[in-house]
């Protein structure tokens, strides 16, 4: 189109050149720029939309960057809040989250961390000790000798250089590195086991407030149960004032057990709301969000031996393998000491580059030295004596901690079994109380219908029938409560 214009100019000003004095030529030279210009107007038009076009692709171009950011931006947080805000969550859901998110542990795990640096820090006495060293300095006035005919002999130079690199070995130090190698893997080892009883004690402590918040739910809706079945028999009870078959003495009894019953589920939801706090403290969940716990508790007898269960717990509890690192910890740590008198013998070897050496004292020249060390103590002011006696000191003191640690096993699975059989006996007790309980409130709100019953003992009878609802869902509780205690007491891993 460039080109066509171009032509077209040409032709317009030849034409003016050569029809400038007739007036067919004035109306020409006037007609054509008028073309011309039309022409020009028609490119700069197409250039302009095509330039439109372009902006409006730049401009579609950037908001689909834009969005695409937004979209990578708030996808992982929008993923990462579902993962660690669900609306329903289970025991297990639970425990993987306080296992996942708990502070309590990333202390433990760093503590492992920790040992495992000292493994190294102790076997990198195996290795040498390579180091590169240099130094300069200036001597002044420097000696020389005088000799009759010849010119002063210098016996240093003025400047003075030297740079070298020294090797340091330890042949033989009679066990010493080993034993603080084996100390130091000892430590590893506590610090894995006790970062494993971190784990149990969170994932049982996590597992008992799920279990807490399950049981006072279920005892807010028995309270609102006994609320409702409350208001009902106060407006029967209404009723039967205005018909002048009761009094309102009936009336305000009523009132006075529906308040009581209303104080209970205040209580009730207090407690709930602690344990709501501190099942959001282990998880990390939020304590404002309302989570739907889903489980529940189960009468199903589970047979107990308290041999084999006693057996396991010795093998198991992650408290018993602390105790016997730390009992392993002290044994090496005393062998350890117990070297402290003990010589030892290293190499040592340097080489480099120094000036200084007759007769160009200026002149850098290679050297080297190498040589034995041998080192005895022989008075340390009874440090090593000390220290043995320390030592020994904590080994018993661990002994005697492990021993303890097992009587306490005993007893705490020796308590948790006997828990478990009362409670799986209550059970049964409490099914039987809340059946009489329903037939009690039953009877009681028919005999008061008829006029043959007190407005006191439909009270008592629907008391009665709330309380047994309570106790029979507290035994339902304890049994899984004493269950989980078993499981704590052998040290099993349920998670």
């Amino acid at each position: 189109m460039e080109q066509e214009m171009a032509v077209r100019v040409v032709s317009v000003v030849k034409a003016v050149k050569t029809a400038r004095s007739a007036r067919v030529a004035r109306v020409v030279r006037a007609a054509r720029p008028s073309r011309t210009v039309r022409a020009v107007k028609t490119v700069m038009a197409v250039g302009a939309v095509r330039a439109t076009g372009a902006v409006k692709r730049v401009k579609a171009v950037l908001v689909a960057m834009f969005a695409l950011l937004a979209f990578l931006l708030w996808a992982p947080q929008a993923s990462l809040a579902v993962e660690t805000a669900p609306d329903s969550l289970t025991m297990e859901q639970a425990v993987q989250l306080a296992l996942s998110s708990h502070p309590a542990v990333t202390r433990a795990l760093m503590g492992v961390t920790a040992a495992e640096a000292r493994v190294v820090t102790g076997c990198s006495a195996y290795y040498p000790e390579i180091s590169v060293s240099s130094a300069y300095s200036r001597i002044g006035p420097v000696p020389s000798i005088e000799l009759p005919g010849r010119p002063a002999m210098k016996i240093y130079p003025e400047n003075n250089y030297d740079v070298h690199v020294g090797l340091r070995q330890t042949l033989y130090d009679f066990g010493r590195t080993e034993a603080s190698v084996e100390t130091a893997r000892s430590g590893r080892q506590a610090a894995l086991d006790n970062a494993e009883q971190v784990r149990s004690y969170l994932a049982y402590r996590t597992m008992s407030v799920f279990n807490s918040i399950l049981i006072l739910r279920r005892s807010v809706a028995v309270v609102d149960e006994q609320i409702e079945a409350l208001n009902q028999h106060l407006e029967i009870t209404r009723k039967r004032v205005q018909a002048g078959s009761a009094t309102d003495f009936d009336a305000l009894t009523t009132q006075v057990r529906i308040a009581a019953a209303r104080n209970e589920k205040i209580d009730a939801a207090n407690s709930l709301e602690a344990q709501e706090i501190l099942l959001g403290q282990l998880t990390g969940l939020p304590a404002d969000r309302q989570v739907l716990l889903k489980g529940g508790f189960s009468g199903v007898t589970v047979a107990l031996d308290p041999d084999s269960l006693l057996s396991a717990a010795f093998r198991q509890r992650p408290e018993m393998a602390v105790s016997k690192d730390a009992e392993n910890s002290a044994s090496t740590r005393l062998h350890l000491y117990s070297l402290g008198k003990k010589p030892s013998l290293a190499l040592s070897v340097t080489s480099g580059l120094k000036n200084g050496y007759a007769p160009e004292l200026d002149e850098m020249k290679a050297n080297f030295y190498a040589g034995l060390q041998l080192q005895v103590p022989i008075f340390d002011g009874h440090r090593t004596h000390s220290q043995v006696l320390e030592a020994e000191a904590n080994l018993l003191a661990a002994r005697a901690s492990t021993e303890d640690l097992r009587q306490q096993i005993v007893a705490d699975v020796e308590q948790a079994t006997a828990s478990a059989r009362a409670s799986r006996q209550k059970i049964d007790n409490a099914k039987l109380l809340v059946r009489q309980a329903e037939e009690a409130v039953s009877v009681a709100r028919t005999r008061y219908q008829a006029g043959v019953a007190t407005n006191l003992d439909v009270l008592d009878a629907q008391t009665t029938l709330t309380q047994a609802r309570l106790n029979h869902l507290r035994a339902l509780y304890d049994y899984t409560a004493s269950l989980i205690a078993v499981d704590r007491a052998t040290g099993r891993r349920t998670w």
